[in-house]
Parts: structure tokens; sequence; C-alpha cells
């Protein structure tokens, strides 16, 4: 469980915050990050897993659909699409907020001030954009970790990993509530 866990945070903070920086900056991908985000968080963890099982392990062939792996690089591609499948998700969800908070900073009197004194453009997107944006990002990526463990009884139930979703379904179709 934390290993998928792992392996989906790095991917849809990594994912959620440069689609939402893309949509932030680039006025005019600002609504088709928007729609491809709300696309995102609308699906059902169970559709994912379907579609994701249907184009990268029916049709290409490119992962396992069973399994945790031996090690090594064989346990990152048995766990790429588990961790894929939960970052989807998580990752729209970060990009609408990464979006919305860039946006919102990029029309800050602070930072129109900054570029009316003649900053370099990334040092003013670093300093200050990035840096005021981070709060909520930061603190929605957290809760998403979080809430990711939710999501994780499914995805691993459906890719036959064994751990903590694994046992929680088998002890409650055991009847073991305890």
């Amino acid at each position: 469980t934390l290993s998928v866990a792992a392996y989906a945070a790095v991917l849809f903070v990594t994912a959620g915050v440069l689609l939402g920086i893309l949509g932030g900056m680039v006025r005019r991908l600002s609504a088709p990050v928007a729609a491809v985000s709300g696309i995102g968080v609308a699906l059902p963890v169970f559709v994912t897993i379907q579609v994701l099982v249907a184009v990268f392990a029916v049709n290409l062939g490119w992962f396992p659909v069973l399994g945790a792996g031996d090690g090594g690089l064989d346990r990152l591609r048995h766990l790429t699409l588990p961790a894929l499948t939960l970052a989807l998700g998580w990752s729209a969800y970060i990009a609408q907020v990464t979006r919305s908070a860039v946006g919102e900073q990029r029309r800050a009197p602070h930072v129109e001030t900054a570029r009316g004194r003649g900053l370099d453009s990334g040092w003013v997107f670093r300093h200050h954009i990035l840096r005021n944006a981070a709060i909520p990002i930061v603190t929605v990526s957290a809760l998403a970790v979080a809430g990711m463990f939710a999501g994780a009884v499914v995805v691993e139930y459906a890719f036959g990993l064994g751990g903590l979703g694994s046992l929680l379904v088998s002890s409650v179709s055991s009847k073991d509530y305890n």
C-alpha cells in the first residue's frame, strides 16, 4: 500500500502542479486545463481502472495487470498502472487548485508592481507567484495523500496487489468487522 501510494503521490503532485501552472500562466490554456481536470475529477476509480487496463495492458501490452512484481524495475512496472489509476483523479484536483491559485497570484497587485519595476519574469514567477500559490497547493496535496488510501482499497483489489486494501476487503467479506 505504501509503495503504490508513494508512487501515485509523486505522479499526481508532479502532473497536477505542472498542468495547473500551465493553465494558470497561459491564459488561452486555462479553459482546456479546467475542462480536462474537471473530467479527471469526475471519473470514478473503477472506471479509470477499466480504461487503463483496456488501453495499456490489453491493447498495447505495456504493463501487467496482476501482482506486485519481484523487485526493482519489475516491481515499478507492475505498480505503474495501479499508481496511475490512483494519481489521475487526484492530479486533476491538484491541477484545478494550482490553476486557480496561480491565476489569482498572477493578477495580484504585488506581482503587477514587481513586473512594473522591470524584474525578470522568471524571478517574479518563482518569488511572487509560485511562493504565494504554494500554500493551497501543499495543503491540498497533503490532504490528497491522506485521501488516497481510501482509493487504494479498490485499486489493490482490482490489480491483485497484497496490501491493506486487500486485507480490508477480505476481512469484510469474511464478516470480520473488528
